[in-house]
Formats: structure tokens, C-alpha cells, sequence
């Protein structure tokens, strides 16, 4: 196992070396500029990603501009990327960064809103130096595939040291990003053309997750109540069913989740705004 896991490492990093996306945040080791990326591509593609990480960065330079700032005026910069929850929870997480500081809270960033296990890494990796694999989909499902598996966890239990031997962990942490991207896809891998392909035991796993659809979806719903607040300010209750062309259960389905989100509020005489807060 060590022989294939030292071979596919060698192999990916020297695609890397000739593939990978020039992005403007690859060589920065600002963990602001790490935690704004990240949380910009969850659930988003890099390419379009990075577009709103252009202008979310002149906009906030450093997690005080954003602290200072309001959540009405990050949800509508965010405005096209979905999944608004990101947006609040990055709003907060700029607030206990400007408190007490990145170094301060280094290296428990699982303490700030909306950082998981993978954003962590990522942030451990590209801002400190540290010696982490950053596991997320792209990674898990290469091994998967690779190495023929179902549950990767013993896998990376065992073998995470000899990917980061002798490597910058940014090197291979991006590598993995690229070739999942772009090659070893979720769906259509061009193994064709792909570098490892003669040590890859091809397996594809039969249980393939079901997307919703985004058409008439409780996350559209969602999205557009979420604009229409950004641009009146507030609405009263009944506008917005009016002004919201949705079926009225869908709609109150978002509503409550937003709430429940704390990214609306309801104040008096029926009026709804976003929550600031």
C-alpha cells in the first residue's frame, strides 16, 4: 500500500506541475484570505468561486472591514452563489476575528462558525505550513477509485503520512483539488487522459447521492426572499407572498427556516427584515 500510495503522490504532483489553475490566492498564507476562499467554494465551483472572492476581498481586505460591516450588504455581494447560511456564518466568524485574532485562535478554527474539519485544514495547510491533508470530496472520492474502497477512514488513518512526506502539503492538497475537478470528476472522469490511470483499480461505487433540483426548490425559495429583503430593506408579511411568486407552503417553508437560520427576523405589524444581528 505504501509503494501505491507513494506512486499516485509523485504522479499527481507531477501533473500538478503542469496543470494547475492559476488562482490569486494559491500563494497567499493571509488565513483570511484562506477562510474567505473556502467558504466562498462550498458547495460552488472554484471557477466561480473565485470570481466573488475578487470582490468580496476589495470590499474586505481583513476580517474588521467585514466586522464593521452588515450582513444585509455580504448577503447582497453574495447575491448568485446560494446557500445564504454561508454568508451569516462567515459575518460572524469575522467578528471573533477581529477580537481576539487568527493566532489567537490557532489552531482550534473549529470554533468559528461554518469551520468543519475540512476548512480547518485547508486553513492550517495554506495559511500555517502545517502538515494536514485537507479531505474533502474531491480527495475521498480519488482514493475511492484509486485504491478501489468504500470508507476511506482507516485509508487516511493509515497513509496520510507518506502523502505528506517530503511534500509542502499545499502542493498535494491542491493537486488533489485540480485532478478532482478536472479530471477524476464526480461524474464523467476523463480516464482516457488520465495520469494514474494504469494503477487505478476504477472503482466507481453504485450509490450515487440524489441532488434536489434547483428549479421551484426550498433553496430558490430561499434565495429569493432573501433578495427581495436585501433590496426593500423590509416587506410586510403579506407583500412578500404577493411579490414572491412561489407556492404559499413553499414560501412559509423558507420563511421558518430563515428564521430559524436567524437570517430574517419578524418585528411588529407583520414586518420582515433581515436580521443584523
Amino acid at each position: 500500500m505504501e509503494a501505491k500510495t507513494e506512486k499516485l503522490k509523485i504522479d499527481l504532483l507531477n501533473w500538478y506541475k503542469k496543470n494547475k489553475r492559476a488562482f490569486s490566492w494559491r500563494k497567499t498564507t493571509d488565513p483570511w484570505q484562506i477562510l474567505l476562499i473556502e467558504t466562498l467554494s462550498q458547495q460552488t465551483q472554484l471557477e466561480r468561486a473565485n470570481e466573488y472572492f475578487d470582490k468580496f476581498l476589495i470590499q474586505f481586505p481583513s476580517p474588521k472591514s467585514m466586522a464593521n460591516s452588515s450582513l444585509k450588504i455580504i448577503l447582497k455581494m453574495w447575491s448568485g452563489l446560494g446557500y445564504n447560511n454561508r454568508a451569516k456564518r462567515l459575518y460572524e466568524a469575522s467578528k471573533i476575528i477581529e477580537k481576539k485574532g487568527f493566532d489567537q485562535i490557532y489552531p482550534n478554527f473549529e470554533v468559528l462558525p461554518g469551520v468543519g474539519p475540512y476548512t480547518k485544514s485547508a486553513i492550517l495547510s495554506f495559511a500555517y505550513g502545517e502538515k494536514v491533508l485537507a479531505i474533502d470530496t474531491n480527495i475521498e472520492r480519488i482514493i475511492q477509485r484509486y485504491f478501489g474502497l468504500n470508507d476511506t477512514k482507516d485509508f487516511f488513518k493509515e497513509n496520510t503520512r507518506y502523502f505528506l512526506h517530503n511534500v509542502d502539503s499545499r502542493d498535494i492538497n491542491q493537486a488533489f483539488m485540480d485532478f478532482g475537478s478536472s479530471i477524476c470528476k464526480s461524474s464523467n472522469p476523463t480516464c482516457s487522459i488520465c495520469p494514474v490511470e494504469s494503477g487505478c483499480s476504477k472503482y466507481f461505487s453504485n450509490s450515487k447521492g440524489t441532488k434536489e433540483k434547483f428549479k421551484g426548490s426550498n433553496r430558490e425559495v430561499r434565495g429569493k426572499i432573501v433578495k427581495l429583503l436585501v433590496n426593500k430593506g423590509h416587506i410586510n408579511n403579506q407583500k412578500l407572498f404577493e411579490e414572491i411568486d412561489e407556492d404559499s407552503d413553499k414560501i412559509t417553508k423558507a420563511l421558518e427556516g430563515l428564521k430559524k437560520d436567524n437570517l430574517i427576523k419578524f418585528k411588529k405589524n407583520n414586518i420582515i427584515e433581515i436580521n443584523s444581528n
